[in-house]
């Protein structure tokens, strides 16, 4: 008998968590899921087809394919106790950046969302501030 080490592949990751610079980055880095109108134009003499755009290019946050959820900005406790109004609450401080979740559930984008390798926060969060329902 032969001994042989069978390994489990590892399951394809779904959960990418993003830290973009800035919200105005989004336009730019996630170009892919950002969609713009288009309409099919046919020449009458040559019944050549051309396309011609339509408005603004806009985020399209939710296919079949993917899930994105903005987060924005996200807050962490320095430890510190504040009052106010009588209350006792932590003080929070703002984390760099600006996050953004995307959760893959098909393969049709998976390209895509590994393209953005360099905004992908790693390790990927033991226990994300934000996470999915």
């Amino acid at each position: 008998m032969i001994d042989e080490l069978i390994t489990e592949e590892e399951a394809p990751r779904t959960d990418f968590y993003l830290n973009l610079d800035a919200e105005a980055d989004m336009p730019t880095v996630l170009s892919a899921f950002y969609k713009q109108d288009y309409t099919t134009i046919v020449d009458p003499e040559t019944f050549e087809e051309s396309t011609q755009l339509e408005g603004e290019p806009y985020f399209v946050a939710n296919t079949s394919d993917y899930s994105i959820d903005v987060v924005g900005v996200l807050h962490k406790p320095t430890g510190n106790t504040l009052t106010s109004d009588g209350m006792e609450h932590p003080e929070m401080v703002a984390l760099d950046g600006w996050h953004v979740n995307i959760r893959l559930t098909g393969d049709n984008s998976r390209a895509d969302v590994e393209a953005l390798a360099a905004y992908t926060i790693e390790p990927t969060p033991k226990t994300p501030l934000r996470v999915w329902l």
